[in-house]
């Protein structure tokens, strides 16, 4: 019997330390920051989205990297509110806004730049194509 008690003994303190044990790690656990709300930067994130599906970074790459150069300064400053545990202060939440407009209009731009550079590829094939109708035509004339 002896060895018995001291088997439940060691059990109760092994529990008692593992309880102790665990008190002290909850205590120092780390609170992660709020994520921002991001859904701000949706309108210039969906048309810099366009721009790219239409070939933008190929045909406006400047004006696609400020669209998305603006884009992360706004969120740059959701997150450094986030992270501060705090909301926006006007100024910070009109510099969002105002960043997230001018990405917008950048993206639109790009993509305006894309479809008149394909607009001018297009007509510069059919001008190609006419030029060589008309030659080919004065070459069958008798």
């Amino acid at each position: 019997m002896p060895a018995s008690r001291s088997n439940l003994l060691i059990r109760v303190l092994f529990c008692g330390l593992m309880i102790l044990a665990a008190s002290g790690c909850a205590s120092h656990t780390m609170i992660a920051p709020s994520a921002p709300d991001e859904s701000a930067l949706a309108p210039a994130e969906q048309a810099l989205a366009k721009a790219r599906a239409a070939d933008a970074d190929e045909f406006a790459p400047r004006t696609v990297d400020a669209a998305r150069r603006r884009i992360a300064v706004a969120r740059d400053i959701l997150f450094g509110a986030a992270r501060a545990d705090r909301a926006l202060t006007d100024k910070e939440r009109a510099r969002v806004e105002a960043l997230v407009e001018a990405a917008e209009l950048d993206a639109r731009a790009a993509l305006a730049q894309t479809q008149a550079t394909a607009v001018q590829t297009k007509l510069a094939q059919l001008q190609a194509e006419l030029d060589g109708q008309a030659g080919s035509a004065t070459e069958t004339a008798p």
